[in-house]
């Protein structure tokens, strides 16, 4: 037992958690921007070494204009030599006692984050393993300084911090259980925030599941935010809208016991957003899942989904909030998200093995038509590979 905890702290982070503290980070809109590579060490620096770190200048570079507040990556970690995760933060304090990334062995995994951009104009992203990792960075979007501040739908960054680590307070969630994330008082984020954003890590698991977070108060949509498969550790981001008892479930679907751990980096003000750039949350919802329309998806396909006009999202929204899952891919690939017939890019939004079921939290311009679409990439091999592509909504960005 002592040998299973002590693995767990290496792959998601100390069991003693770090304070939530309140909110002084920046507050501002959303500007949405076409998928950027900005960081990859294979063809850079070279793999971080454990216990390393990594820093990216973000003001002035990479299309991130000059008062960049904080920035929507993609984070991924590739080749690692040992169990470990990745931290994202603002530069100019100590790493945070929070995950970002999880990652075994050689394995290929990538996950969405919020981060704040310290007083210097950088970020930095740490390696806790023991060993090296390659780390690939690609930005969707950047809150800037002359976006709405204090008002409502814009952001507020926080912590990050710690809000629920299950394993040093109440114990595995069971099968078909839940466990609330209360909001306001010491945690920084207001009980009457209209969203929240948190990573959503899930370790331990004894049976194969997913959970979902929601709305407290309301009923258990038909949406995921993290699958994963036993003994797994997985982290996904997720932006939640509160619910009006100022709390969010987090459910456990599966038929076994999971851990989640939940570190906050933000929250989206309450109110009517009016402004530009602005969020608004809506109940979350699924918009595509082609194990039941469409059917499975060839090497370069594509998947077009309607957003304007569907759950509430209006015709002047400009971006998306939503959780990308793949499930029975042949073979190993990834899954680039992007407005409707927009320029292909370099980037990538969720990497998957053959076999893997796995999600991803994306933040996506509305192309023409009000859609966005999801490519599905796979390895090419003298033989037809194919995944299943689902899609939720959780939020919307205002143009």
């Amino acid at each position: 037992m002592l040998v299973l905890a002590s693995l767990c702290s290496v792959l998601i982070g100390p069991l003693t958690a770090s304070p939530a503290v309140a909110g002084t980070g920046p507050v501002g809109g959303l500007t949405p921007m076409t998928p950027t590579r900005i960081l990859d060490t294979r063809t850079s620096s070279g793999p971080v070494p454990g216990g390393g770190s990594v820093s990216i200048r973000i003001p002035g570079t990479n299309g991130f204009p000059y008062g960049t507040q904080a920035v929507v990556l993609n984070i991924t970690a590739t080749d690692g030599t040992a169990a470990g995760f990745l931290t994202a933060y603002h530069s100019g304090v100590m790493a945070p006692r929070t995950s970002n990334v999880n990652y075994g062995p050689g394995q290929m995994v990538a996950n969405l984050a919020i981060v704040e951009v310290g007083a210097d104009g950088q970020i930095a992203i740490s390696n806790t393993s023991t060993g090296t990792v390659q780390i690939v960075v690609d930005a969707s979007a950047y809150f800037a300084a002359s976006g709405p501040q204090g008002l409502p739908g814009s952001y507020q960054a926080v912590g990050p911090a710690r809000l629920l680590d299950t394993r040093t307070s109440s114990g595995p969630i069971a099968g078909g259980g839940s466990v609330p994330l209360r909001l306001g008082g010491s945690t920084g984020v207001p009980a009457n925030a209209s969203a929240v954003v948190v990573n959503l890590t899930v370790t331990q698991p004894t049976s194969f599941g997913f959970i979902t977070a929601y709305p407290g108060g309301s009923g258990k949509p038909n949406v995921s935010n993290q699958n994963y498969g036993i003994g797994q550790t997985v982290p996904n981001l997720a932006v939640v809208p509160v619910g009006p008892d100022g709390t969010v479930t987090i459910a456990n679907t599966s038929s076994g016991t999971v851990q989640i751990i939940a570190d906050v980096v933000g929250f989206f003000l309450p109110g009517t957003p009016t402004i530009s750039g602005a969020f608004a949350g809506v109940s979350p919802t699924r918009l595509v899942d082609t194990r039941t329309n469409g059917g499975p998806v060839v090497n370069a396909g594509t998947v077009p989904v309607q957003v304007v006009g569907v759950n509430g999202i209006p015709q002047n929204a400009s971006g998306v909030w939503v959780n990308l899952t793949v499930t029975e891919p042949t073979i190993f690939g990834y899954f680039m998200a992007r407005g409707y017939r927009a320029p292909w890019t370099f980037t990538s939004n969720l990497n998957f093995s053959g076999g893997q079921t796995i999600a991803n939290m994306a933040y996506v311009p509305i192309g023409a038509d009000g859609k966005i679409e999801i490519q599905s990439i796979l390895a090419s091999v003298p033989r037809i590979e194919t995944s299943q592509v689902i899609v939720d909504v959780f939020g919307y960005t205002l143009a």
